[in-house]
């Protein structure tokens, strides 16, 4: 016999929850397919579906909805290095060379497509380059923090450690740049010797 009483209501802060959570997610959409410029908060609306005074509610600004589309992306980042970084060797020298191949994927992925499009608008944008400056810092230390994670602790214990890092993330950075105009270049060239080269430097035998 079913049941006759009605479905639970979902609560004023659920309701809230779900709203910027689509909201998020379209913005992330349209980041990587039509880029900053395009991605107007009438375009984001259109994709989630919600009203006006529903995003306005949730972001005060075009910035704002910018930079919780990137925190959104790096939680799904730092949550899927951390579980395959769970599966690296503890041997230092393959669990660096697994480890730069693994940090090197995430650098084809929408966060950096998205983070590309974000320094690029605030070269220009006021507002975003001030929204954005404190918001790259914090994510810059976080991801300083997770791949020494992935490195294992004698990595993150050398003195040369930050610069080694520093390196190897603005090196990444910009072949990740130069695939973005090559996209069918392959992704395995000297480079990833090199890097892998590079931090195995910091564990010598």
């Amino acid at each position: 016999m079913r049941s006759s009483r009605p479905p639970l209501r979902r609560t004023q802060a659920e309701r809230r929850a779900v709203t910027r959570a689509a909201l998020v997610r379209a913005t992330v959409e349209s980041l990587v397919e039509l880029g900053y410029a395009r991605t107007t908060t009438q375009e984001v609306q259109r994709r989630a579906g919600v009203s006006r005074g529903a995003l306005t509610h949730q972001f005060t600004s075009k910035a704002d909805l910018m930079l919780a589309a990137v925190d959104h992306l790096y939680e799904e980042f730092s949550a899927s290095v951390r579980q395959a970084a769970a599966d690296l060797p503890v041997e230092p020298s393959a669990r660096i060379r697994l480890g730069v191949e693994l940090i090197w994927q995430r650098f084809h992925g929408p966060l950096f497509i998205a983070a590309m499009e974000l320094w690029g608008a605030a070269r220009t944008d006021p507002e975003l380059r001030t929204a954005l400056l404190p918001h790259e810092r914090r994510l810059g230390a976080q991801l300083r923090g997770l791949t020494m994670e992935v490195f294992g602790e004698r990595v993150a214990r050398h003195p040369q450690a930050e610069a080694v890092y520093q390196v190897l993330l603005t090196s990444m950075r910009g072949q990740a740049l130069t695939y973005t105009l090559q996209p069918d270049a392959p992704r395995a060239g000297p480079h990833l010797q090199h890097w892998m080269a590079i931090v195995e430097a910091l564990t010598p035998p």
